[in-house]
């Protein structure tokens, strides 16, 4: 199997939904109303490339190019081989920020790499910027669910926090059926 026909069955076995990420911008009332968090203004698109080093050289690269937006994204990868895109707005404009983060992983759906897309993630923070009320609403590319999870750099996710945001979301977004599952971004 060449390097085309690998990048051709990965386009052709796993495209993501990303229009489901639009539906973020209808959680953030609900967010505000019943938790009193807003939107921060950052995003982030994770994703790992299993293969060489080049494969994900060039999806690194393809992320950090941006189309359409005038802040090139900064891409960076962890120890596990996962590469991480972190979008963000000043004027934290949901709506502009979720159409960057759909623009980041269409561009890596269309080069081959959809099946590689691990998740995408929305911060949340309380107005006042205090460190206890910080989650982020998650996206999972392969399962089509949201959750609550802690929100990068911040302490771990409140148990109460994620109970409430989850009754907050309910009906709003496809929720993850697990309550209890933890997850680390």
């Amino acid at each position: 199997m060449t390097l085309l026909d690998s990048k051709l069955v990965r386009y052709w076995t796993s495209r993501p939904h990303l229009q489901s990420l639009y539906t973020l911008a209808a959680a953030a009332p609900r967010m505000r109303a019943a938790l009193g968090l807003a939107p921060t203004g950052g995003g982030t698109i994770a994703f790992r490339v299993d293969g060489d080093a080049l494969a994900r050289t060039q999806a690194e690269l393809i992320a950090a190019t941006p189309s359409r937006q005038p802040v090139h994204p900064l891409v960076t990868q962890d120890l596990y081989g996962r590469s991480t895109v972190r979008c963000w707005r000043r004027n934290h404009d949901l709506r502009v920020l979720t159409g960057d983060l759909v623009d980041v992983a269409d561009r890596l759906t269309r080069a081959g790499y959809g099946g590689c897309l691990r998740f995408a993630a929305v911060d949340f923070a309380e107005q006042a910027g205090r460190r206890e009320g910080r989650l982020a609403l998650v996206y999972l590319f392969d399962r089509g669910t949201f959750h609550a999870a802690a929100a990068p750099g911040g302490r771990p996710l409140d148990r109460a926090l994620e109970l409430r945001a989850r009754a907050a979301l309910h009906g709003t977004l496809p929720l993850e059926p697990e309550a209890g599952r933890r997850f680390v971004l």
